[in-house]
């Protein structure tokens, strides 16, 4: 996260890219594991195969 001009910070700035890197491979995970993806296209329903009935008396 940006530092503010004003004051000094602490830690040198390839500290806070770090932490910034962190915590984005820590959010893409936790949005990995816990969101459903949206797709733009859904992949088209198939019918599910559907057995022939068969008359009562024949030989299954």
């Amino acid at each position: 996260m940006p530092q503010p001009a004003t004051t000094a910070s602490r830690y040198p700035n390839a500290w806070h890219q770090a932490e910034a890197a962190d915590e984005r491979a820590w959010l893409d995970q936790w949005a990995r594991l816990h969101l459903i993806p949206v797709l733009e296209h859904p992949e088209p329903r198939t019918a599910a195969p559907v057995r022939p009935l068969i008359p009562a008396g024949s030989p299954a």
